[in-house]
């Protein structure tokens, strides 16, 4: 247990050491006198329209994680859970607003807190999806870019597809993967291993909607559909800083917000998302002020949003901040006592 406080307390300090590189870093190659007179000149019709795509994100996002769900919760809730764990992972540490995803939903029957956090990954690996197929229509529009990010997308594209397939394989074989997972299990002498295959069994039952090709479909579409108004967010945000941007820029500048945010950082993903859109807008040429207001003006609008929808999610499934933060810490205490158990 101590040694698991001092991982999770390694993590917060490298995860704040790296924002802050990131905000030194940027301020080191952008000047902040020109960023300021960028923002003065912003065009604030154009951000309203990214904050309602950021909001209609969010509701096709709760859409698709109730099919993950087989429909089984209304999607009021469904909704309402998500944004608590957009709002944990804006002001927390430790990215601990997916583990409390799966804590709140997994206290509405018939879901367990296990096929909760089955979908969440399923989600994850869809999105990653998502942007691997996205990033080769936009590397195509790039003159220049640099080698370090081309092989950084494609290491990452890699393992998304391979995990994606394992997971594919394992859902549809469920019965050979659990005994095999016990097999392994039995050899790791500082593990429960009935406890962890359970885990394994109940979690590969989270991936039930990989297993039938009618349900792939639909889940990939709802993908296309979750991250058509970001891109669109994206775009009407490069309008409101007086760029000109294409689709395929802003596209672009999602695919690196979203490589660049699986960095370890503080909460709300503070530095490294603002040095990910700068880069990747310095790639197409853009001007590095223009840069610079289009990052900070876009990540308050979201941190705002998901700050605001978090609380009116508490608000409506009658908890409190206090008592979801609590549940899921127990959680997580709770995961950690029974892992050395054998």
């Amino acid at each position: 247990m101590e040694g698991q406080e001092r991982n999770n307390r390694w993590q917060i300090w490298l995860g704040i050491a790296i924002s802050v590189f990131s905000l030194v870093a940027i301020f080191f190659f952008v000047e902040p006198q020109a960023v300021l007179v960028a923002l003065r000149t912003t065009r604030f019709g154009f951000v309203l329209l990214a904050g309602v795509g950021v909001i209609i994100f969010l509701i096709i996002r709760a859409i698709r994680w109730r099919y993950l769900l087989s429909n089984d919760v209304p999607w009021n809730t469904v909704f309402h859970i998500q944004n608590i764990g957009y709002l944990l992972s804006t002001i927390l540490p430790l990215r601990i607003g997916d583990v409390a995803r799966a804590v709140l939903i997994g206290n509405v029957p018939p879901i367990t807190v296990a096929r909760g956090l089955s979908t969440i990954v399923v989600e994850r690996l869809l999105d990653m999806l998502f942007i691997i197929a996205l990033l080769p229509f936009t590397l195509a529009r790039v003159e220049q870019l640099p080698d370090w990010m081309r092989a950084g997308a494609q290491g990452m594209g890699l393992m998304a597809i391979i995990g994606i397939v394992v997971l594919v394989i394992a859902a549809n074989q469920r019965e050979r993967a659990v005994r095999l997972a016990e097999a392994i299990l039995e050899h790791i002498p500082f593990l429960n291993t009935a406890a962890w295959t359970a885990r394994v069994d109940s979690f590969l039952a989270g991936l039930d909607s990989l297993t039938r090709p009618k349900d792939a479909v639909v889940l990939l579409l709802l993908t296309v559909a979750t991250w058509t108004p970001i891109v669109l967010a994206y775009y009407a945000m490069l309008l409101a800083v007086n760029l000109e941007p294409s689709l395929a820029m802003a596209a672009f500048v999602v695919c690196a917000a979203a490589f660049s945010v699986a960095l370890p950082s503080s909460p709300g993903q503070i530095g490294v998302f603002h040095a990910g859109v700068i880069a990747a807008l310095q790639v197409w040429g853009q001007p590095a002020a223009q840069a610079a207001s289009f990052a900070f003006i876009y990540h308050i609008l979201n941190t705002a949003i998901m700050i605001s929808f978090g609380v009116v999610g508490i608000f409506f499934t009658g908890s409190t901040f206090r008592q979801v933060v609590d549940s899921t810490r127990s959680f997580r205490v709770r995961e950690n006592e029974q892992t050395p158990v054998k």
